[in-house]
């Protein structure tokens, strides 16, 4: 047999949250800070980076070893965990976040909003964070004031952190809030003596202080050095923690070996059919006939030549032949995959109806249910990061823009995932005809039936369009209409 074997460094289960006592954040407390957890993140970090290599394609099939026939050993990597990751950021981020007002408030506002989330190119950085939660269970954003904005910029720009490098702290106590946050850059220069030497450069935020320390590489020890201190004019940490679940468990780690197995399955295939293909041609009581020199002649493809064979004994000469039942085996495969569709909640490509081949029947046979319940406890995740990322955004808005969103509170704002919701049409048309003939209230009709991304905005445009059309109507046929409502 051949193969390979995923050592226990390479079975992760999360990612480990990052927590300290809450203390006062003086430089001496946050270096003692720095100092405890620092092992932790490095952990994380380690984790983070196999898995991103695995999702990239740097797989331990690579390394596989094959003792029997070493000269025929195939390498196939499956890369499923590239496909699942896809998948879920186009299915759950392929249309952008929008925020949407809440009530009756004025909606311009939230539209200004909207609107600096697209100069800022907020679309394609969620598109990058959700490809860091997805692989490895968390990732993190960080938005700053624009010190000198031009005309066509927003007022802040924000920036998707590798997760590698990044971290948040959490106060050990009731609420969990964040105490500090900060990332750090491996950088060379040439030193005094014109060797070139590594230093670290650690960037802390607390909510009043940015802390900034040099390390050497061999240094890992913050109490050693003094940082250089200044005022962090937000007030507020600028870094946000973007959970993918409570664990920090990402879907490559979920299934990290179902998809070594899929790359072993492939990797014998592969060799089975060369073996077969090089098959062994096996002399059974019989000699091969020697040349001059007493060396054996060994047949070429094609060849016919004559055997020596052993009085009193049947000669025989076949190939050596082993074939590897490759029903079992795809079935083997399918097995695998279809765990891995499941425990990530992607839908299957194989024929997996319910019963009956109505909408409902389909949907849910094939997996689209799931996947779309998956989506929506990602999106509550989301969200409730999402709100700590707007904090900041308002904040630097009503400093910076106070004109564009006036006193626009969080309070004002929802944040809605805008995927097709298309689906049972018909379903959802009729259910809303009904709710709307009992008597429901049309907004809580259009937010039960789940066919609009943002009901609230399409009751208040349908509202616009009705009371628009009474009042055409009216100026085309007075006397009919006010005779209709007399009666």
């Amino acid at each position: 047999m051949s193969g390979i074997t995923v050592s226990p460094a390479q079975v992760y289960t999360g990612r480990t949250i990052l927590k300290a006592k809450p203390v006062p954040l003086t430089a001496d407390n946050v270096a003692l800070i720095l100092n405890k957890i620092m092992p932790q993140h490095q952990e994380n970090s380690q984790a983070i980076d196999f898995l991103y290599n695995f999702y990239c394609g740097e797989q331990p099939i690579i390394n596989r070893k094959k003792e029997i026939r070493p000269e025929i050993k195939n390498i196939v990597i499956e890369n499923r965990a590239f496909e699942n990751v896809e998948f879920k950021k186009g299915y759950e981020f392929s249309s952008p976040l929008q925020y949407t007002h809440v009530g009756t408030s004025d909606s311009a506002p939230v539209d200004a909003l909207n609107n600096y989330a697209r100069i800022d190119g907020k679309e394609a950085k969620d598109l990058a964070l959700s490809e860091w939660f997805y692989i490895s269970g968390n990732a993190y954003r960080i938005c700053l004031p624009n010190k000198n904005p031009q005309i066509d910029d927003a007022p802040y720009f924000t920036d998707v952190l590798d997760p590698r490098y990044t971290f948040v702290v959490y106060a050990n106590e009731v609420g969990n809030k964040p105490l500090l946050a900060g990332s750090y850059v491996v950088q060379e220069f040439i030193n005094e003596k014109g060797k070139e030497v590594e230093q670290t450069v650690y960037g802390i935020y607390t909510n009043t202080e940015y802390f900034t320390w040099v390390l050497d590489k061999k240094v890992d020890d913050f109490t050693e050095i003094m940082p250089v201190i200044t005022p962090n004019p937000l007030g507020m940490i600028p870094i946000v923690e973007y959970p993918l679940n409570e664990s920090r468990l990402g879907y490559v780690e979920a299934c990290l070996t179902l998809y070594n197995a899929l790359n072993i399955i492939g990797s014998n295939v592969l060799d089975s059919l060369e073996q077969f293909v090089q098959s062994l041609l096996v002399f059974i009581n019989c000699e091969l006939p020697a040349d001059e020199s007493g060396r054996k002649i060994i047949p070429r493809s094609g060849d016919a030549i004559d055997l020596k064979s052993i009085p009193g004994l049947p000669a025989d000469v076949k190939y050596l032949i082993a074939q590897l039942d490759h029903n079992q085996t795809q079935i083997t495969k399918e097995d695998i995959l279809n765990a891995i569709y499941d425990i990530n909640g992607i839908p299957g490509r194989r024929q997996r109806r319910s019963g009956g081949d109505t909408g409902n029947a389909v949907e849910l046979g094939e997996g689209w249910a799931m996947a779309e319940a998956r989506a929506k406890s990602t999106e509550k995740l989301f969200k409730r990061s999402e709100m700590e990322y707007l904090k900041i955004v308002l904040h630097i808005c009503r400093i910076l823009a106070a004109d564009k969103i006036g006193d626009l509170t969080l309070g004002d704002i929802e944040c809605r995932f805008s995927r097709n919701r298309a689906d049972n049409l018909q379903v959802k048309s009729t259910a809303l005809k009904l709710l709307l003939d009992c008597g429901v209230a049309p907004l809580k009709a259009y937010e039960a039936v789940e066919l609009f991304s943002d009901p609230i905005s399409v009751w208040e445009k349908s509202l616009e369009w009705q009371q628009s059309q009474t009042e055409q109507q009216m100026a085309e046929k007075p006397d009919e209409i006010i005779e209709v409502v007399n009666n």
